[in-house]
C-alpha cells in the first residue's frame, strides 16, 4: 500500500470527523475569500481610476448641488481638455428596495471621458438622438431583465416629478465595463432631460449639477488644474473641492469607516478557529493510532513516516475544504455582487485572493498536523503499543 493510499484511508476511517473537518474549513475559506474580496474590490475601485480625469464638487457637500454656469468656466481654465455634468438622481424602480445608482449627464462626453464603457455604436447613436434614452449597465439589465428598446419607471426621490408620476426613461444600450472604477450596476440618462423638466415646473428638486467630470489635456498636472478650478471660485458663490478620480473614489471607501481593519479582525478569528479545529481533529486521530504508529516502528520504518503521515492527512483534509470553500466563493461573485447593489457594485474574487487561499490551506494544513506528527516521531514503540492497548 502506498503512503497516499495509507493517508487516505486513514482520513476516511472516521468519514463522519472527517467530513465535519472538510465542512468547516470550506466555510472558513468562502468566508477569507469573501472578506477580502470586499477590501480588494473597494480598493480596485480606487486604483484603475484614471489620471487624466479630476472631478470638482461643492466644498460643503457632496449632496450640496453646483451652479450649471461653471460648466463654460471649468471649461475655460487652462489644462482643462473637456467638463460634464454628473447629476445624482437617486430614483428607485417600483419599490424602494429596488433602489440603484443613476445619474443625469452629457452622453457624449460621458462616453468619451471614459473609455472603460463599452457600448454597440448603434446603441450610442440611439441614445444620443433620445433625450429620454439611458443606458444601463449589464449587471441592472440582469437583475431586473430588462431589454434594449423597454422603456422603464424610476420614481423620483430627490426629483419628484409633477403628482407623483414616475419618470420613463427608454433603454438604448447596455453596457459593460473593462475597468473596476466604473461598475455595470447604473443607469446614465440626459442631464438636459432632467434640468429642462424641473424648468417647465414638471418636477421638483435642486437645480444645478452634483459633480463636474473634467478630463485634462495631456501634460497637464491633474492637482494643479483642481488648484486652479478652487482658486477661481474660493470667492463663491459656490466653492469647490476638485479632487483627482482616485481620491474621489477613496473619500467614499473612508464614508465605511476603518473597514480593512474592521474585516481583518474577523478574518483572523475564522483563521484561528479552524486552525484550532484542525489541531483538535488530528490530535484526536492521533491519540486512536497510537498502537498502529507503534507497529510501524517496531516493522522498522522510521520516524519520519508517521510524520509525514500526519502531516499529509492533516493537509489533505484542508485542501479538500479549501478546493469547496474557493468554489462557492467563485461560484457566488455574480449572486452577492448583485445582492451588495451600489454598496460594492465591482465585488469580485481577484486571482491573488484565491492564490492566498491555497497558501493559507497549505499553512494551515501542516501547522495542523504539525504537533501530532511531532509527537508520534519521539514516541518509542514499546510505549507506543503499551498506550495503544
Amino acid at each position: 500500500m502506498t503512503l497516499g493510499r495509507l493517508v487516505r484511508k486513514q482520513a476516511m476511517s472516521h468519514p463522519v470527523r472527517a467530513l465535519l473537518t472538510i465542512g468547516a474549513v470550506s466555510v472558513a475559506i468562502f468566508l477569507l475569500c469573501f472578506l477580502r474580496s470586499i477590501v480588494t474590490s473597494l480598493d480596485a475601485a480606487v486604483k484603475e481610476s484614471s489620471g487624466r480625469r479630476i472631478i470638482s464638487a461643492s466644498a460643503v457637500s457632496l449632496f450640496q448641488a453646483l451652479p450649471a454656469s461653471y460648466n463654460e468656466a471649468i471649461a475655460a481654465i487652462d489644462g482643462v481638455d473637456t467638463v460634464s455634468r454628473f447629476t445624482w438622481f437617486g430614483g428607485v424602480y417600483k419599490d424602494p428596495e429596488n433602489f440603484f445608482a443613476q445619474f443625469g449627464t452629457d452622453p457624449e462626453l460621458l462616453l468619451e471621458q471614459y473609455p472603460e464603457i463599452v457600448i454597440p455604436e448603434e446603441a450610442k447613436k440611439a441614445w444620443f438622438a433620445d433625450k429620454r434614452g439611458a443606458i444601463v449597465g449589464i449587471g441592472i439589465a440582469e437583475k431586473f431583465g430588462w431589454e434594449v428598446g423597454q422603456t422603464v419607471p424610476i420614481l423620483g426621490t430627490i426629483f419628484p416629478r409633477e403628482g407623483g408620476k414616475p419618470w420613463e426613461f427608454t433603454i438604448h444600450g447596455i453596457y459593460r465595463s473593462t475597468k473596476a472604477n466604473v461598475d455595470e450596476m447604473t443607469m446614465y440618462f440626459h442631464w438636459e432631460y432632467l434640468d429642462e423638466t424641473l424648468e417647465s415646473g414638471g418636477a421638483m428638486g435642486p437645480r444645478g449639477t452634483s459633480v463636474y467630470l473634467i478630463r485634462l489635456e495631456d501634460g497637464w498636472d491633474g492637482e494643479e488644474v483642481a488648484q486652479a478650478i478652487d482658486d477661481y471660485y474660493a470667492g463663491g458663490p459656490q466653492r469647490t473641492r476638485t479632487q483627482p478620480e482616485a481620491a474621489f473614489q477613496a473619500d467614499f471607501v473612508n464614508m465605511m469607516g476603518n473597514l480593512p481593519t474592521f474585516l481583518g479582525m474577523i478574518g483572523a478569528a475564522v483563521l484561528v478557529a479552524i486552525l484550532f479545529g484542525v489541531v483538535n481533529t488530528m490530535t484526536i486521530a492521533a491519540r486512536e493510532r497510537l498502537r498502529s504508529m507503534g507497529i510501524l516502528k517496531s516493522l522498522g520504518f522510521s520516524d519520519r513516516v508517521p510524520m509525514r503521515l500526519y502531516l499529509m492527512e492533516s493537509t489533505m483534509l484542508v485542501l479538500t475544504g479549501g478546493a469547496i470553500g474557493v468554489a462557492l466563493a467563485w461560484m457566488t461573485q455574480a449572486p452577492l455582487r448583485a445582492m451588495f447593489g451600489t454598496f460594492i457594485p465591482v465585488y469580485h474574487v481577484d486571482q491573488e485572493t484565491y492564490l492566498a487561499a491555497v497558501v493559507t490551506c497549505i499553512g494551515v494544513g501542516l501547522l495542523g498536523g504539525l504537533i501530532p506528527a511531532v509527537r508520534a516521531a519521539r514516541l518509542a514503540p514499546v510505549e507506543a503499543l503499551r498506550r495503544g492497548t
